[in-house]
């Protein structure tokens, strides 16, 4: 990654690491969820500078609402539908303290660890009562294939100097919070890539909501891909069709 050159920039009381490959006009921009950081895209990010296009990767899951009319395309991965299982660990994740609690009993790396071979299954994630999220799966768990030991320090030192409490305040506590749009439309070209290994396709609803193409009412210019393999971190498990997907999709409606 000699290739990636990393800034940081001031929005409001937010400090945010930026990184970004590539010096084109034409810009692509990165977007994660918990656990990940910019360097989940690593792979997309070197595909689409090859491509001919600046790749820029954020550690937020905020910043594409800032400026909603220079945005021409969206790509969504394994996207989350807020259909909460009664004990799912989002549930738990949600309370203030409760997940700080339960990774601050580990080493940053041995938390990034737990969460990615967690998260890599094909069941949802619920704990019983007497048992934190982190409790489900064994500290010495090998990783999933696709990571490396290497990559495992990429996580962990950025989560030892930031915690996680603005990493899971995104997208479990502020969930149910209205976004008040008066038009909750997306409008430009998008392009979902589901998995059908993901757990997060158990979800009651979720298939049909998306094969069904009821979700066009809210996206109505929407391009849906299911993959029959791959979990939810598809775009480091199979990184070479995902770069494919999202080429494609940039030439076609980026011109």
């Amino acid at each position: 990654m000699e290739k990636v050159q990393h800034n940081h920039v001031q929005a409001k009381e937010l400090k945010l690491h930026v990184t970004q490959i590539g010096t084109s006009p034409k810009v692509v921009v990165f977007l994660h969820g918990f656990p990940e950081i910019w360097y989940s895209w690593r792979h997309q990010m070197i595909a689409v500078d090859n491509a001919g296009y600046r790749a820029i990767s954020i550690d937020s899951a905020m910043v594409g609402k800032l400026h909603p009319h220079r945005v021409s395309t969206i790509v969504l991965l394994g996207a989350q539908l807020p259909l909460i299982l009664p004990s799912f660990y989002m549930l738990r994740w949600m309370v203030p303290g409760r997940a700080e609690a339960d990774f601050g009993r580990f080493d940053t790396k041995i938390v990034m660890r737990k969460v990615y071979t967690m998260f890599s299954g094909s069941l949802p994630l619920v704990a019983v009562d007497d048992q934190e999220i982190l409790d489900l799966v064994d500290s010495s768990a090998p990783l999933p294939p696709w990571l490396s030991e290497e990559d495992l320090p990429e996580y962990g030192s950025l989560y030892e100097k930031s915690g996680f409490r603005t990493a899971l305040q995104v997208p479990y506590r502020t969930m149910m919070q209205s976004c008040r749009l008066d038009d909750g439309k997306i409008r430009v070209p998008g392009l979902v890539i589901m998995v059908e290994q993901d757990y997060i396709m158990k979800f009651t609803g979720l298939e049909d909501y998306i094969r069904t193409g009821e979700v066009k009412e809210f996206a109505p210019n929407l391009d849906v891909t299911f993959l029959a393999q791959g979990n939810h971190f598809v775009q480091e498990q199979l990184p070479e069709e995902m770069n494919h997907l999202i080429i494609s999709f940039l030439i076609k409606h980026c011109k």
